[in-house]
C-alpha cells in the first residue's frame, strides 16, 4: 500500500509506502502522527461503513414509527381501543420491527385496512421499503470516513491557508488506485473508494496508559457508537474519546477472555515469551474489578496503576498477540513508542517490532528517538528484512524520499551538537 497526501495539517506533501516495517522519523509537529492517524481512520471507516448504513436506515424508520404513533393518537381513543396503542407505540413497534422485520409492518397494514387510519398506510409502506431496499454503499462509505475524521481530528485536517488549496488523499495498491479523496477547507469535495483495501483492520497505539484507564474508557463514547436516537440521548453526558483509544481498549480487554481459544504459532509464542521475560510477568484484565492487573512470574498480582508505564507498553502488545488480533491483514501503528521506555528497553521493543514484521505483520512506527530508529535498522538488517523496511524523514512539510537514514541520524543527533558547543563554551570561558 502507498499513501499519497497533500496539504494535510503540517504536511505539504507525503508519499509513504506501507509494506513490512515503515518508519517515519522527525521532530515534533512535522506530521508524523498525522499519517498514522489518517491511515487508521481510513482503514477503520472502510470496514465500518456497513454499521453506518444501518444507522441511517434505523434513524428514518424510528422517525416514521413516531409519526405513525402520533397520527394514530389523533384519531383513536386509547382508553377504548388499547390494542391500537400497543401496536403503534414507538417502543413496541420498534421492538417488533427489530424482531420480525417486514412481518411487523404487514400485521399493522392488515389491522388498519378497514379502519379510518388508511392515511398512515403510506408511512407503513415506506418503512417496509426501507427494510427491503439496497443501501447506497458509496454514501455510507463517505459518511463513515467523515465520522472517522471527526473522531480522530475533530474534523480538521486541511492545511490552514488562504490559498484555497485542495487537500488530497490517495491510496495506491500495486498498480491500482483504490482511494481518491479531495477536501477543501475540511469539506469533502470528492470521495471515491474504488476498491477494497488490503488491510481489513488497524490498531493505533498512542499511549500504553490506556491500560490504567480501563474504567474511564468504559464510560466514554466515540462518534461511531451512537446508533439511534435513544442511544444518542443516553450518551449526551458521556465524554468523547478518539476512536483509536476505544478501539484499542476493546481489543485488549477481549484478549484475556478468549486467549485460551487460540493456539498461537510457535513464532508468536516465542515473541510472547520474550515479552514475559522482559517484564517478568504478564498483564491480564480482571472483569470483576474492571481493571488490568500485572501478574508477576511468582504469581503476585498488582493493579495497573502500580506498574511502570514502560511495562504497560510491552503489555499492550502482549494482550493483542494473545487474542490473535495482530495478523497479516492488520496494520499496527505505533506512535512514538519510545516515549515511556528507557533506552535499553527501546532496543528490546524494537526487537519485538522486527520479530512481528518477520512474521508478516505490517507495522508503521513514528519516532524521534535515535536509539529506537537505529535499533530498528540493526534488527531489520540482522533478520535480513531490508527489502521490507523503509525509513522516511518528516521535515519542512514533506515526507517523501525513503531510506534517508543518514539525514535522520543527523537531524536527531542535533542535541548532541548542542552539548559539544556547550562543552566548547565552557573550555573557552564563555
Amino acid at each position: 500500500m502507498q499513501i499519497q497526501l497533500k496539504n494535510i495539517g503540517m504536511i505539504k506533501e507525503a508519499n509513504v509506502k506501507i509494506d513490512g516495517l515503515t518508519v517515519i522519523a522527525g521532530e515534533n509537529s512535522t506530521g508524523k502522527s498525522t499519517v498514522g492517524k489518517l491511515l487508521f481512520a481510513i482503514i477503520k471507516s472502510s470496514s465500518r461503513y456497513n454499521e453506518d448504513l444501518e444507522e441511517k436506515k434505523e434513524d428514518r424508520i424510528i422517525s416514521l414509527v413516531r409519526e405513525n404513533y402520533f397520527a394514530v393518537r389523533e384519531e383513536v381513543d386509547f382508553s377504548e381501543n388499547r390494542e391500537y396503542q400497543q401496536l403503534f407505540s414507538s417502543h413496541s413497534f420498534s421492538r417488533d420491527i427489530r424482531r420480525n422485520g417486514e412481518v411487523a409492518i404487514d400485521e399493522r397494514l392488515a389491522f388498519i385496512k378497514d379502519s379510518s387510519l388508511s392515511k398512515i398506510e403510506k408511512n407503513l409502506q415506506e418503512i417496509k421499503n426501507l427494510l427491503l431496499e439496497d443501501s447506497n454503499i458509496e454514501e455510507a462509505q463517505e459518511r463513515a470516513f467523515k465520522k472517522a475524521l471527526v473522531s480522530e481530528f475533530k474534523g480538521q485536517i486541511s492545511t490552514q491557508n488562504d490559498l484555497g488549496e485542495m487537500t488530497s488523499i490517495k491510496i495506491i495498491e500495486g498498480k491500482n488506485k483504490v482511494l481518491d479523496i479531495e477536501l477543501l477547507n475540511d469539506k469533502v469535495q470528492n470521495f471515491n473508494l474504488l476498491d477494497e483495501l488490503s488491510f481489513s483492520d488497524a490498531t493505533f497505539i498512542e499511549t500504553p496508559i490506556v491500560i490504567q484507564l480501563a474504567k474511564a474508557i468504559d464510560s466514554s463514547k466515540t462518534y461511531f457508537e451512537e446508533s439511534n436516537l435513544d442511544d444518542r440521548m443516553r450518551s449526551m453526558s458521556r465524554p468523547d474519546v478518539p476512536l483509536h483509544i476505544k478501539d484499542l481498549d476493546t481489543k485488549i480487554k477481549l484478549s484475556t477472555d478468549i486467549a485460551d481459544l487460540f493456539d498461537e504459532s510457535e513464532n508468536i509464542q516465542k515473541i510472547l515469551e520474550n515479552i514475559y521475560s522482559i517484564i517478568d510477568g504478564e498483564f491480564k484484565y480482571n472483569r470483576k474489578e474492571r481493571d488490568f492487573q500485572y501478574i508477576s512470574k511468582d504469581g503476585k498480582s498488582f493493579p495497573s496503576l502500580n506498574t511502570a508505564t514502560g511495562m504497560k507498553a510491552f503489555g499492550v502488545i502482549q494482550l493483542l498477540l494473545q487474542n490473535a488480533i495482530i495478523n497479516k491483514d492488520f496494520l499496527l501503528i505505533l506512535d512514538e513508542p519510545e516515549v515511556h521506555l528507557h533506552p535499553k528497553w527501546q532496543l528490546k521493543y524494537a526487537e519485538i517490532i522486527v520479530k512481528l514484521v518477520e512474521n508478516n505483520i505490517n507495522v508503521l512506527v513514528t519516532s524521534h528517538s535515535p536509539y529506537m530508529i537505529e535499533a530498528l535498522k540493526r534488527h531489520s538488517d540482522k533478520e535480513k528484512l531490508q527489502h521490507k523496511t523503509n525509513f522516511y524523514l518528516a521535515e519542512n512539510g514533506y515526507i517523501e524520499d525513503k531510506n534517508k537514514l543518514q539525514e535522520i541520524y543527523e537531524k536527531l543527533s542535533e542535541p548532541f551538537d548542542e552539548f559539544d558547543k556547550m562543552d566548547s563554551d565552557i573550555l573557552n570561558g564563555i
